[in-house]
């Protein structure tokens, strides 16, 4: 029994026991990060077995360190982008498995061997076929397998164990690659998981290649599973940055809508506002309301209700510029910052398009649903200089276009 393996298993079980609550928070993605990690664990339990049939125990060891590498490829991809299905985890997984069995079992017959390596053209003749599973990350991964088994047909008649060591070198840098290109930001916690899965599977030819140039030559353990301390760090770190940027959206997010909330708005507002000051410049608020958004809810549900918010917030999107804000502000109310305005009829003719795009019937479990809205403007600085006042005349100026029956538009000034 190798116990100097205890101190690892321990460190890692702790780190999966902190690990589960935190995936929890960050989404159900991260419950893969979470099964690859029981699945090493089981890996080093499985090295401290003295089985009688030392063979066989080799044989799930490598198994289990190869389906942790899947596992991670697998989880690695968090992005329609970068996400590589289970299916081409499969027909990875076979070829790989198989050479592990050639290799432990020292089968010799040509038959087997090269068949085994031609297996790993089947991720490549799949995305031929399928070709709604392709995409360019995925597509460079499986043509790289491709090559590699066809590269391996000299090498595995004379050493499967290179061959075997090579596919496991191949997951690793596979899933370095996905887990890199997938992240919208490249942070510390990002770029340390990285290099620690790129580590882990250059260790594999590393250690190999030294054994076989130096027999005399002992690598350390705790050196071998360093790749895998920075793997854990990477992984926690941007966890808890996606847990907090996650925490931070919900806080400024409504979340049926996914628009920006009051508190977010306004403080855009602010900002806007004095920069508007100083630069001389219009800005315009807009409250739009849902009319009769509560007999909608009486006679259809709130469900409807939820699904017509929802389709309303995305046709309102349309009229909006990367400098404008769009918030959803109360229960049928959202609210429109229009940034850099430059006269009365441009402002109208948005405000138009918007009442256009919002009488529009949504379809709601089949059946069209009538939609009306009503639209109050005000303008900085011609009816308010500052943030209350400004939104209260456009809140008063929505009301004057309900009191018109609705469907209708009005500016702070009118009556």
């Amino acid at each position: 029994m190798d116990r100097t393996l205890f101190p690892e298993i321990f460190a890692l079980a702790v780190f999966i026991v902190g690990f589960r609550p935190l995936a929890r928070r960050v989404g159900a993605h991260a419950n893969l990060w979470f099964i690859g990690w029981g699945i090493f664990v089981l890996y080093l339990l499985v090295l401290l077995v003295d089985a009688p049939n030392r063979l066989i125990t080799h044989l799930l060891a490598q198994w289990a360190l190869l389906a942790a590498g899947l596992v991670f490829l697998r989880a690695s991809g968090n992005s329609p982008k970068s996400r590589i299905g289970w299916r081409l985890i499969a027909l990875i997984a076979f070829p790989s498995m198989m050479l592990a069995v050639l290799d432990i079992y020292q089968v010799k017959h040509v038959i087997p061997l090269v068949a085994t390596c031609l297996l790993f053209l089947a991720p490549a003749v799949y995305l031929l076929i399928r070709p709604r599973q392709r995409t360019m990350p995925v597509a460079y991964i499986c043509a790289t397998f491709a090559i590699f088994g066809v590269a391996m047909i000299p090498v595995v008649l004379h050493s499967p164990h290179v061959a075997e060591q090579g596919s496991l070198t191949l997951v690793y840098l596979s899933t370095a690659y996905l887990y890199f290109i997938s992240q919208d930001e490249h942070s510390r916690g990002a770029i340390a998981a990285t290099v620690g899965f790129a580590a882990w599977g250059v260790i594999c030819p590393l250690s190999l290649g030294i054994s076989y140039l130096f027999p005399a030559v002992k690598i350390d353990r705790s050196i071998l599973d360093l790749p895998v301390y920075f793997v854990v760090v990477g992984i926690i770190l941007n966890l808890l940055e996606e847990h907090v940027e996650r925490t931070e959206r919900l806080a400024m997010h409504d979340p049926l809508t996914d628009l920006p909330n009051r508190r977010m708005f306004e403080e855009r507002l602010i900002a806007t506002m004095e920069e508007a000051r100083i630069n001389r410049t219009t800005v315009a608020c807009l409250v739009i309301d849902v009319d009769n958004f509560k007999m909608i809810n009486d006679t259809l549900g709130h469900e409807a209700g939820d699904q017509l918010l929802r389709a309303l917030a995305v046709r309102l999107s349309w009229h909006m510029t990367p400098r404008d804000i769009l918030a959803r502000t109360g229960g049928d109310e959202f609210t429109a910052l229009l940034a850099g305005v430059t006269d009365e009829h441009h402002l109208r003719f948005i405000a138009g398009a918007m009442m256009s795009a919002g009488s529009v019937p949504i379809i709601i479990d089949g059946k069209p649903v009538d939609l009306h809205i009503s639209i109050g403007i005000a303008l900085s600085p011609d009816h308010a200089d500052d943030i209350d006042s400004l939104r209260r005349a456009a809140d008063q100026a929505m009301y004057t276009a309900k009191r018109r029956g609705g469907s209708s538009l009005a500016f702070a000034d009118e009556d």
